[in-house]
C-alpha cells in the first residue's frame, strides 16, 4: 500500500509577479488575486511542460525586513506555464498564504503576480529581445535553467551580488542555483526555494526480496555510508539471475540509459564534466581521474553482465518497459520517475525505492545533481529600480507564518513515494545545500550526447580514448563559452 500523506502544496516560495515600470516605460498594471501555483520547470517531458512537483517551504528570513515604500509598485515575474485566472485557494493553508501576502502588499505599497509572457519554446527570444529593447516583458523572469547561459554570458542578467536587498546566506534560498549562477564575484540569478531533486538509484523492492536481500536494504547501507561502488558491484552480482537454469539471465541487476548511467556515477564522484576555475570560467574536467574512474565502473558492470543490453530492434528507451516489467532490480534515473502518475509512481505494481548514487570508495560523502528554474532581474534596470525589485521578491517569498516548520516541505513530498524513508534519508540530502549541484553542461550551448553520452557502452574504444578524441573540439566550445 502507498503512503500518501495528502499535505496541500504550499506555495509561499513560487515566484511573483504583476507589472512594474519597465527599463523605461510603464506596462499594464495586473493586479493579483491569489498566489501562484507551483513553477517547476517541467521533469515529465521535453518541452518544458510544468509538472506535479511541489515547491519546499522556504524558512523565514534570518534578519528583520526592515521598513520600505515602493510606491505602488506593480511587478510581473515572467514565465510560461501560469494560468490567466489564478485559482482560488483550495485550502487552509492556501488561504493563509494569500491572506499573508495581501498583508505585505500593503504594509510596503506593493504587488507581484505571476504571468505567462511566452510559451516554453519562446521564451528565451521573448527575454533576450525584450532586455535588449530596454522595455522588459516582466521585471522578474522565471527561465529554464538549460536557457540561462547565452543571455548569462551577454550582460543581460542583473548582478544580484551587488544588492544588499538580498542575503544569499539565508537558508531559503538554493544554494545549487545560486552557484549555477555564480561567475567571479557576480551572482546573476536565484531561486527561493530548494532545487529539484534529480540523479539516483531507483530499486525493485521484490526482486531484492527474491534474490534473498533486504527490500530496504539500500536505504540501511546509505544511512550507514556504505553505499559505495564496490557494495553496489556486491549486490549487482547477487540481483543478476538465471531464475530457470538454462545459462540465459532472466532478470539482470540494472536497466538504465547509459547516459543516466554515467551521469549519476560521475555526479556521486562529486564532479562533472566541466567544472568551475578561481575566476568562474568553465574548464573540461573529462579527463580528470574522478570522470573517468566513474565511465571505468560503469563500463565494468556493463562487460560483466550486470547491465541489461538493449534487445535488437528496440526503442532507445527499451529500459522503461524493462524495468516495469521486472526484467532488472535497479536503475540510475531521476527522482520524478516515483512521483505519482509518472513511470513508476503509477506504473508499476512493484514497490520501488529511492537512494543517492552510490559513492567511490573511501569518498566522504554522497553528491548528486538538481536542477530548477532561474529567476532573474534584468540588467538594464538602475540600481534603485533593481533593489526594489528584489526587495519585493525577497518578501514575498518568505514563509507564510504558521507554516514555516523548516520541515514544511517534506509533507508533500510524501506523498511522492512509497516508504517515507526516500523522504526522510534521501531526499533530505537533496535539500541540505551540500550534497547538490547543477551540471555545468547547462551551462554549456552544444550537445554532449553523440560525443559522449551515446557512446556508452564504449564498444570499440576505452572512455580515456573517447575522452582524449573529443577534447581538442569541447576545450574550443569552452574558450567561447568563457568570452
Amino acid at each position: 500500500m502507498r503512503i500518501k500523506k495528502y499535505a496541500a502544496a504550499f506555495l509561499a516560495a513560487t515566484t511573483v509577479l504583476g507589472s512594474l515600470a519597465a527599463c523605461g516605460d510603464d506596462k499594464p498594471v495586473v493586479t493579483p488575486t491569489q498566489p501562484p501555483v507551483s513553477d517547476d520547470q517541467g521533469s515529465k517531458d521535453d518541452e518544458g511542460g510544468k509538472d506535479d512537483t511541489p515547491t519546499a517551504t522556504p524558512t523565514p528570513a534570518a534578519t528583520p525586513i526592515p521598513d520600505r515604500d515602493l510606491g505602488g509598485m506593480e511587478i510581473i515575474i515572467g514565465d510560461h506555464w501560469s494560468p490567466e485566472e489564478p485559482a482560488e485557494p483550495t485550502n487552509a493553508q492556501e488561504e493563509a498564504t494569500a491572506k499573508y501576502r495581501q498583508e505585505i502588499f500593503a504594509k510596503y505599497n506593493f504587488k507581484m503576480q505571476s504571468k505567462t509572457v511566452a510559451g516554453w519554446g519562446e521564451m528565451t527570444d521573448t527575454c533576450v529581445n525584450s532586455i535588449t529593447a530596454g522595455e522588459p516583458a516582466a521585471q522578474l523572469f522565471e527561465l529554464d535553467y538549460r536557457f540561462v547561459a547565452k543571455p548569462m554570458a551577454n550582460g543581460l542578467f542583473y548582478d544580484l551580488a551587488t544588492l544588499d536587498e538580498l542575503d544569499f546566506s539565508e537558508d531559503k534560498w538554493s544554494v545549487a542555483v545560486k552557484e549555477l549562477m555564480t561567475k567571479g564575484d557576480s551572482i546573476y540569478g536565484m531561486r527561493a526555494q530548494k532545487a529539484e531533486p534529480r540523479g539516483g538509484v531507483v530499486w525493485n523492492k521484490r526482486l531484492f526480496e527474491e534474490a534473498g536481500l533486504d527490500p530496504d536494504l539500500p536505504y540501511d547501507l546509505q544511512a550507514s555510508g556504505e553505499w559505495t561502488w564496490s557494495k553496489f558491484e556486491e549486490l549487482c552480482a547477487k540481483l543478476t539471475r538465471d531464475t530457470n537454469a538454462d545459462g540465459v539471465t532472466d532478470i539482470y541487476a540494472t536497466v538504465s540509459q547509459g547516459a543516466a548511467t554515467m551521469g549519476c556515477l560521475v555526479a556521486g564522484s562529486g564532479t562533472d564534466w566541466f567544472v568551475k576555475d578561481a575566476n568562474g570560467n568553465l574548464v573540461n574536467n573529462m579527463g580528470s581521474k574522478e570522470v573517468l574512474d566513474a565511465l571505468n565502473f560503469a563500463v565494468d558492470l556493463y562487460q560483466k553482465g550486470y547491465e541489461m543490453p538493449q534487445p535488437a530492434d528496440s526503442q532507445w528507451d527499451y529500459f522503461i518497459p524493462a524495468f516495469q516489467e521486472g526484467k532488472a532490480a535497479m536503475q540510475f534515473n531521476e527522482e520524478y520517475v516515483c512521483q505519482p502518475g509518472n513511470i513508476y509512481g503509477d506504473g508499476m505494481e512493484d514497490a520501488v525505492g529511492f537512494v543517492m548514487p552510490p559513492k567511490p570508495d573511501g569518498a566522504a560523502a554522497y553528491r548528486s545533481y538538481v536542477c530548477d528554474n532561474i529567476t532573474i532581474i534584468p540588467s538594464c534596470y538602475d540600481a534603485e529600480t533593481a533593489g526594489n525589485i528584489a526587495f519585493a521578491y525577497n518578501v514575498y517569498t518568505m514563509a507564510t507564518p504558521g507554516y514555516d516548520d523548516p520541515n514544511d516541505w517534506k509533507e508533500t513530498y510524501y506523498n511522492h513515494f512509497e516508504d517515507e524513508r526516500a523522504v526522510d534519508e534521501t531526499i533530505v540530502m537533496f535539500n541540505d545545500g551540500v550534497s547538490t549541484f547543477f551540471k555545468l553542461e547547462t551551462l554549456v550551448p552544444a550537445d554532449l550526447g553523440p560525443d559522449l553520452l551515446w557512446v556508452y557502452p564504449f564498444a570499440n574504444v576505452t572512455p580515456a580514448d573517447q575522452v582524449a578524441a573529443i577534447k581538442d573540439s569541447w576545450d574550443a566550445i569552452l574558450a567561447e563559452v568563457n568570452q
